[in-house]
């Protein structure tokens, strides 16, 4: 009976194993040739944008789960997890209504992807984040806005001549104040999702 219950239990350990691996390999080939077309596409200019940075840590991430690097990894998750999230949320709640109404996409399945597939890619993978990495995402936020207010700030404009985002206007209090809002944004996010810590067991040993 017990090894019977060990063969199911390893079969099922094999079968969740390589739907994993068939997973992180769609993600990777999926959002590699999104990010590709985007390079071709826009050419630096793509590295202006938050958006742009968190779908390549996705695509790091997943690119290492694929090639089973798991520690690098397992390294950048608690920098993505919060981001990938707001980017989802915060494009369609404050980016999407003011750009669409001016400028309709001009290619939605590009939109979906980076905008909507990357939140559900982090979703899926059911790992955990944990308070003490809170840090993490906040200050690849931080970093991520002061690059932007220096790209801006020095004349840099996206491939079009326009502002990366309509917000972005760091003479005036509005840039600053979005910057604040993403950076919290990402922290509070992090907050409500992460698990607690693991609690350490302490074995004791009678001699």
């Amino acid at each position: 009976m017990r090894d019977g219950l060990t063969r199911l239990y390893k079969y099922d350990y094999k079968c969740t194993n390589k739907t994993n691996n068939m997973r992180h390999h769609f993600w990777t080939v999926l959002f590699g040739i999104v990010f590709i077309f985007s390079v071709i596409r826009e050419r630096q200019f793509i590295l202006i944008y938050y958006t742009v940075w968190t779908f390549m840590l996705e695509l790091a991430y997943f690119l290492c789960k694929s090639l089973r690097w798991t520690s690098m990894a397992d390294a950048l998750w608690p920098f993505m997890m919060a981001p990938a999230i707001v980017v989802c949320i915060g494009f369609w709640i404050i980016v999407a209504p003011m750009q669409f109404t001016y400028q309709p996409p001009e290619n939605i399945v590009m939109v979906f992807v980076t905008h909507g597939l990357n939140m559900v890619a982090v979703i899926v993978e059911k790992k955990k984040v944990f308070l003490k990495d809170i840090w993490k995402p906040v200050l690849y936020t931080i970093v991520y806005n002061i690059f932007l207010a220096i790209y801006v700030g020095g004349g840099g404009r996206s491939i079009s001549g326009k502002l990366p985002y309509w917000y972005a206007q760091y003479d005036q209090p509005i840039g600053w104040i979005f910057a604040a809002l993403a950076v919290t944004a990402a922290g509070v996010t992090h907050f409500t999702i992460a698990s607690p810590e693991p609690k350490k067991i302490s074995k004791q040993y009678i001699v």
